[in-house]
């Protein structure tokens, strides 16, 4: 019973049912809570607080959860996998053997071997303060203060509220329409009594409640205006004046007891460990045995606070002073009690029990100042970002400093004459370049609450210094400088310099250093030295560069900045700056971080913690003195703090290093013990790959066990940091090897958002790889609902990797905007079989995903996802580099004795200059030319086993990865860009960093899918920095990427570019193939796609639409809906003969809608509809001309009596090129929806019987032979292959394509025909046998038809000069100032202007003659406008090509309401055909 009880629904109205209720509602509230972005949480009532905690805990953001390590400098010197010192004497641990503590392989704090720690902390020698002990802090901590003097004695004021306030809501007073409503009340019920005969008693009892309520009220409006008086008077006051914080320093007052010992005693133990560290040899000991800041604490004088700044930045000048020796206020009980700021620092000098200390005592401290201090806020935890300080002036600060003779007979060495000014001095000088206006020090308050160190990497900097001029010697006797550059931040330590340039004044180095920077708010100081070789060194100058210039450009080049000393110009330095930031994953809109890009370069974060049970067998006293060696790739490059007599050291050292191969990394540690006279011992050694130590640090395992002892562990860990460096630095440039492609089909997109205040937005869709941009589609303008119907690759190398698939709205001006994006998870895709191998995901099922921006949904991404993996192919290269270094590291292991211990090179490392500089010859030396990295794992983990191919094998797969190494260039340009594509995309696959001088060094790679290896083109092109313009581009060079993979694999080629003007341009590249795992779909094969020629022969028995039994038929063909051809109209016939031509770009075979519709010509009204058919295109033999008898059907596709159309076709194969789409216009756009690729072609126009807007040739294209062009010479260029537009259009008969058919030669030469299926054996009113050009009737054929050879398949279009003569024009407005202009449709310049010509008659006339470098199928576009001073009026525009048939005759162009007259002619270059041998790769080898 009571469960069937607890079962039920609780009654309607009881206490259960409102507890539900509220639970609803508060489920809603923390609902609404998450989406606005709050961190709301859900707590079980029954779960315990440590439940409840850790669900909490759960919600922190990753990145404050970082490791903790003291702060340094905001710049370091690179310490790089690319130093050239040799490799100390390591042998490689075993992370699995190894990688754990003890025997039984338990974590290194829960081990059973972990030493107990003592009963008393010790310290430096010395009990740990704080810890029970306070006599070196001054006192222990209490409440109150010292000497009881002080309080602070107050009333709470009473607000004496009445009876109406107290028990009437506020929302029933306090307004002033409460005022006036109790008045008129008051008023008017008065009135009704008297009125009424109500006497005086009655009027006193509403007079009062009247009077209590509107003195209740009117306190409400007073308290109310005085609130916005104080307000807006604070406002004003705040932009003037300053402010006391009397109760600020009242607070400290009472603090201060409890805190100064606390925070003394934290000092005095953090200082004791540094100082144990950096004692040197000839002292026993260094410590602090006494300080204390004395009772009296810091007071802050005034705050000035600016209001008006950002919504996101608080700014404030704060005043503060610390005078503990300023007694004037203290009564004589205050100064008896009165404790003096005092440091005592202890030196021991001599050894052991024959030592003795000598006190060294700074006491008496005071100081004054103000500082700036500016709060950036952010939205998330903990809401402040940073927090930047400096001193608006010099502060002023005093001491007494006693170094002898102890507190009694101490002499205070200020006194000595010009001592303490030049103490100051230097104090100020250390401290100005970092704290003094307008030099700033960041707090970075988000990471610091964290745990992350405030010297963490943001980024790297690469400083290229070119050269200096004019440079000038102080000292005039010196002759001419020897100068050498040295890099620091705000002139503290050294990072790097240059080489030294003997007797020149105006240096040339153009040398590269690599800067780790962590703060951007700091100057780059450039110190010229003029080197001597015996007395020190005379600085020339300084010039200084403020890094916060690259948070607007990241890279500036060719900056001059002068070279000041003294306040005197001194000569100019020349440099480029690049920041390379470090790269983070995008964050989300619910506030998730996506994961970090990968990248093979970046800085890794080597942090040495601690080391336990160290072997001490060596030390006589059974103490060590331990330091430890960082290593990277073997070599030692940093050294620790030595820790004094101690087994169990604890460094706690992080230290980044710049790494330009992570998989080919290794990171590793000597521990060693300091001895004063002797070698240093080795005590323990580890070293193992990164990759391996950053899975150990995810698994939780950062104790390591130490190699050639019998005891010790270490406990080391690594953080990495992605940094893509592009075009300054050999290496990988970032890149790593992908798993597999993501196979993207976009299909449409339904809803969009629209974000155009006129007209719609201009949508397309872009791939982005963990934030990066791989691929985009092209443009649709103007559409909400765009059909791409586009196929876009994308390498991913990882299944933690996000994909984001964005749909954006281009902008003219200004950047693209979101309309939404749809996240893909790649777990989802990509997955392992039991050897490790990836799977084939082609699963192509039709997704439709919301698009989400800002946490709102609007639209639909219809899409569908696959994945391919690579093949796992073994690289010889790769194999070859692993097996040298086994053998290195077998020859290291086997070394008996070093020629010198990593101390002595870790010393002359320092003398020489930081570790890590970068040598020219080094890199290119020892930079892979395989564009291939090592792939590693742990030993024992069980490998995928890797297929062996030569490359006559690799070359036989169709679709691949090919990886291109962009090694170096020499071009006739700079400050343009290099870009490589394939096939028929309109995007580059990869565009190389800014070439910034003509000579450039590259060292990048990238890579590119390949559908189709036997078919597919790659193109390589100098393109200056705009639009995908053909008038950008500089240079180019097209070839067949198989032939070119023959030339390029494995082995670096220069390759020429041929310019506009002849000019040659260099690039060498290398290049790989990787085969992928995929089976092409038919859909994206260049069967698929490619150019369609139309010969319209004629037609029979077609219905009659005229009185006299007749018709005036003219044919409109249609491709996906758009127009792409019509015929001149035939009079008066029912068995028209045409026979006229036309190409059109075919996208997509399969989905293409090609379509025929007859109409009937009449004057005046519209035409009259005749027939219609479709035809299929699916059927079509590639490169085989076929005659097909089409069977009409009426309008609503209905059979009947409609007649028979007669075509012949024939299909090239070629890729389209994708380009922009436009709503309004169809030239040089997509195809319409149902197709995978774009690139149709031109709006249609037929003029002077001849095919315009950009999708037909003339007539001439007929008179080739069978296969290719006229017998001419043919130059090529010094690649062996021919240049873009040269090349033969045609692929020779073995590299045709043959899956679906290819053109069959008989023996005569002649190509057989293929009727139509169904027509075939049956004889209709158009046989297919007749003659060409035979007519049922006795009409004369129309131009083109006189010139058509059946059969004949045009080849490519020749090269030549157009003569165009613009005659007359008719039809425009007789108050109109026509102006005509012609332009190649291709182009954005017009290649014609007239003169302006006003004709009262309306038909202006010019007789001008211009002539055009163009191919013989060019179209143009001629414009109309009526010529104002002001502005033009635009009075119409037209397409035409000119007549290459040599007929004479003028073509008539309709340019909105008028008709112009033109003249055109066209004359063939002298350019022959090229055999197929003649197609060959880009270039020889160079």
């Amino acid at each position: 019973m009571a469960d069937t009880a607890k079962d039920l629904p609780a009654p309607p109205g009881s206490t259960a049912e409102k507890l539900d209720e509220a639970k609803a509602a508060e489920h809603e509230i923390v609902k609404e809570s998450r989406k606005g972005g709050a961190a709301a949480f859900e707590f079980d009532p029954k779960a315990t607080p440590a439940q409840k905690a850790a669900q909490a805990k759960k919600a922190i953001p990753a990145e404050l959860d970082l490791s903790k390590a003291k702060p340094q400098a905001n710049a370091t010197a690179v310490v790089s996998d690319l130093d050239g010192a040799p490799p100390a004497d390591i042998t490689t641990g075993n992370s699995t053997t190894n990688g754990t503590n003890g025997i039984n392989g338990t974590n290194g704090t829960n081990g059973a071997s972990a030493p107990k720690s003592p009963t008393t902390a010790m310290v430096n020698g010395h009990p740990k303060a704080g810890d029970g002990e306070w006599g070196r802090t001054g006192w222990s901590p209490r409440f109150g203060s010292l000497n009881e003097a002080l309080g602070i004695d107050g009333a709470v004021t009473t607000d004496h509220q009445t009876w109406v306030e107290s028990n009437l809501d506020d929302k029933f007073f306090g307004d002033w329409y409460h005022n006036t409503g109790i008045i008129a009340f008051a008023c008017l019920s008065t009135w009704f009594i008297t009125i009424c005969g109500g006497g005086l008693g009655w009027i006193c009892i509403i007079g009062g409640i009247c009077a209590t309520y509107y003195r209740t009220s009117i306190r409400r409006v007073r308290r109310n205006v005085r609130d916005d008086l104080n307000r807006e008077m604070a406002k004003t006051r705040l932009e003037s004046d300053v402010e006391t914080l009397e109760w600020l320093n009242s607070f400290v007052l009472k603090f201060w007891p409890i805190y100064q010992p606390v925070m003394a005693a934290t000092i005095i133990n953090t200082v004791d460990g540094i100082l144990a560290g950096a004692t040197p040899a000839f002292l026993d000991s260094l410590s602090m045995t006494t300080f204390t800041l004395g009772t009296k604490p810091p007071r802050i004088e005034h705050v000035k606070t600016y209001p008006k700044t950002e919504d996101d930045i608080v700014e404030m000048d704060w005043s503060f002073s610390f005078n503990p020796n300023d007694t004037a206020d203290l009564t004589s009980r205050q100064l008896k009690n009165k404790i003096n700021p005092k440091i005592v620092l202890e030196v021991r000098v001599g050894k052991g029990i024959a030592s003795t200390g000598i006190p060294i005592i700074v006491e008496d401290m005071a100081f004054s100042g103000t500082m700036k201090v500016k709060i950036k806020l952010q939205i998330p935890f903990p809401h402040i970002e940073k927090v930047d300080i400096c001193f608006l002036g010099r502060p002023t600060f005093d001491y007494a400093l006693k170094p002898l003779g102890g507190e009694t007979l101490g002499f205070d060495i200020g006194f000595l004459p010009g001592l303490s000014t030049f103490i100051q001095e230097q104090i100020h000088g250390n401290l100005g370049p970092m704290l003094y206006a307008p030099n700033i020090f960041t707090l970075e308050i988000a990471k610091m609450l964290g745990g992350a160190p405030i010297d963490t990497c943001i980024g790297v900097l690469a400083v290229t210094i070119h050269n200096a001029q004019g440079l000038k010697n102080p000292d005039k006797f010196s002759g001419t400088p020897d100068p050498y550059t040295v890099l620091s931040i705000n002139q503290r330590a050294e990072l790097a310099r240059t080489k030294i340039v003997h007797e020149n004044a105006n240096p040339r180095w153009n040398e590269t250093k690599y800067l780790i920077i962590s703060n951007l708010n700091d100057s780059l100081s450039l110190q010229l030295f003029d080197y001597n070789e015996i007395r020190k060194d005379k600085e020339l100058g300084i010039a200084s560069f403020p890094l916060d210039k690259l948070k607007e450009d990241a890279e500036q080049e060719n900056v001059s900045v002068p070279v000041m000393s003294g306040g005197k110009n001194r000569g100019q330095v020349v440099c480029d700056f690049r920041f390379f930031p470090v790269m983070e994953g995008r964050t989300l809109e619910d506030g998730t971080k996506e994961p970090v890009p990968e990248s093979n370069t970046g800085v890794v974060r080597f942090t040495i913690s601690q080391a336990k049970d160290l072997d001490a067998s060596k030390s006589l006293v059974g103490q060590l003195s331990p330091y430890a060696n960082f290593l990277l790739n073997g070599k030692p490059v940093l050294k620790s703090k030595i820790m004094k007599r101690t087994n169990n050291p604890i460094w706690e050292e992080s230290h980044e290093m710049l790494v330009t191969n992570r998989k080919a990394c290794k990171l590793g540690v000597i521990i060693k013990d300091d001895k004063d006279y002797a070698e240093d011992p080795v005590v323990g050694k580890y070293q193992l790959k990164l990759t391996d130590l950053l899975e150990a640090k995810e698994k939780g395992n950062e104790w390591f066990n130490l190699i050639g002892v019998k005891t010790g562990r270490v406990k080391m860990s690594a953080q990495w940091k992605p940094v893509a460096i592009k075009g300054v630095m050999g290496g990988t440039g970032g890149y790593v090897t992908p798993i597999g492609v993501m196979r993207l089909h976009f299909q449409s997109a339904k809803e969009l958002r629209n974000l155009e205040t006129m007209g719609k937005s201009d949508p397309y869709v872009r791939v982005l790889l963990s934030g990066v941009e791989k691929a985009k589609s092209v443009t649709f303008e103007n559409d909400l609902n765009p059909e791409w119907n586009e196929v876009l690759y994308v390498p991913v190398h990882s299944a933690k990797e996000k994909l984001s698939l964005e749909v954006m709205d281009q902008e003219n001006l200004g950047k693209d905007r979101s309309l939404g994006a749809v996240e893909l998870n790649l777990e989802e895709f990509i997955e392992e079989d039991a050897e490790g191998l990836f799977q084939v995901h082609a699963d192509k099922r039709n997704r439709s995903e919301k698009l989400v921006l800002k946490g709102s949904a609007k639209g639909t991404l219809n899409f569908t996802a696959a994945f391919y993996p690579c093949l796992n192919v073994a690289d010889p290269e790769e194999e070859e580099e692993e097996q040298k270094l086994k053998e290195l590291e077998a020859e290291q292991n086997q070394a008996d004795k070093k020629p010198e211990s990593e101390k002595d090179a870790i010393d002359k490392a320092n003398e020489a200059g930081p570790v890590g500089e970068m040598d020219k010859e080094f890199a290119a030396q020892k930079s892979p030319m395989s564009p291939t990295f090592t792939i590693t794992s742990e030993d024992g983990e069980k490998k995928p086993a890797k297929v062996r191919l030569t490359p006559e094998e690799l070359l036989k797969y169709e679709s691949g990865l090919l990886i291109f190494k962009i090694i170096e260039g020499d071009f006739a340009h700079k400050d343009c860009y290099l870009e490589i594509l394939m096939d028929d995309m309109y995007f580059p696959s990869y565009s190389t960093a800014k070439i910034r001088s003509k000579k450039m060094k590259f060292d990048e790679i990238g890579d590119a899918v390949v559908r189709e290896l036997e078919f597919s083109q790659i193109k390589i092109r100098l393109r200056e920095h705009g639009e995908h313009d053909e008038d950008d581009l500089l240079a180019k060079l097209s070839g067949n990427t198989l032939e070119t993979l023959k030339q390029c694999l494995n082995n670096p080629t220069v390759l020429t570019l041929k310019g506009k003007d002849g000019e040659i341009n260099k690039v060498k590249v290398s290049l790989k193939y990787i085969p992928l795992l995929m089976k092409l779909d038919p859909s994206e094969s260049i069967n698929n796609m490619g150019t369609l020629r139309v010969d319209i022969l004629d037609a029979a028995n077609l219905p009659s639409a005229d009185r006299n039994g007749k018709s005036d038929p003219f044919c409109v063909f249609e491709l996906d809906d758009k127009e792409v051809h019509k015929t001149k109209v035939q009079k008066k016939t029912l068995h028209p003969a045409w026979n006229e031509v036309f190409e059109t770009k075919i996208a997509s075979r399969t989905s293409a809608k090609f379509n025929v519709e007859i109409f009937d010509w009449d004057i005046g009204t519209k035409a009259d509809f005749l027939a219609k058919t479709e035809i299929d295109l699916t059927t079509m033999e590639p490169f085989t001309p076929q005659t097909f008898v089409l069977k009409l059907k009426g309008k609503h596709g209905e059979d009947g009596k409609y007649g028979e159309l007669r075509l012949r076709m024939v299909f090239k194969p070629d890729y389209v090129t994708r380009s922009r789409q436009a709503s309004s216009t169809f030239h040089g756009t997509f195809a319409a929806p149902g197709k995978l690729v774009t690139g149709v072609a031109g709006a249609p126009l037929k003029v002077g019987g001849f095919a315009a807007g950009g999708i037909s040739r003339g007539a001439s294209f007929l008179k080739k032979n069978t296969f290719g062009r006229k017998s001419m010479s043919k130059e090529r260029d010094s690649n062996g292959i021919m240049e873009e537009g040269d090349q033969d259009m045609d692929l020779p008969a073995n590299r045709r394509p043959k899956s679906s058919g290819s053109a069959i030669r008989s023996t005569d030469g002649t190509i057989d025909e293929e009727p139509m299926e169904g027509t075939s054996g049956k004889r209709t009113a158009l046989s297919p046998n007749a003659a060409y050009g035979g007519s049922p009737h006795g009409r004369s054929r129309s131009t083109s038809s006189q010139l058509s050879v059946p059969g004949v398949i045009g080849g490519g279009p020749d090269s030549g000069t157009a003569r165009i003569r613009l005659v007359s024009a008719t039809g425009f407005p007789p108050s109109a100032n026509v102006q005509i202009r012609v332009r190649p449709v291709d182009k954005t310049k017009d290649c014609f202007k007239s003169k302006t010509i006003k004709s009262a008659s309306g038909e202006p006339e010019w007789n001008e003659s211009f002539s055009v470098q163009c191919t013989a199928d060019q179209q143009f576009k001629i414009f109309a406008k009526d010529n104002h001073l002001i502005r033009d009026e635009e009075l119409g525009e037209g397409l035409f090509v000119v007549d290459d048939t040599g007929s004479g005759q003028d073509t008539i162009v309709h340019v909105g309401e008028g008709r112009v007259t033109l003249s055109t002619s066209f004359q063939a270059a002298d350019v022959g055909s090229v055999s197929p041998k003649a197609k060959r790769g880009l270039l020889r080898r160079g």
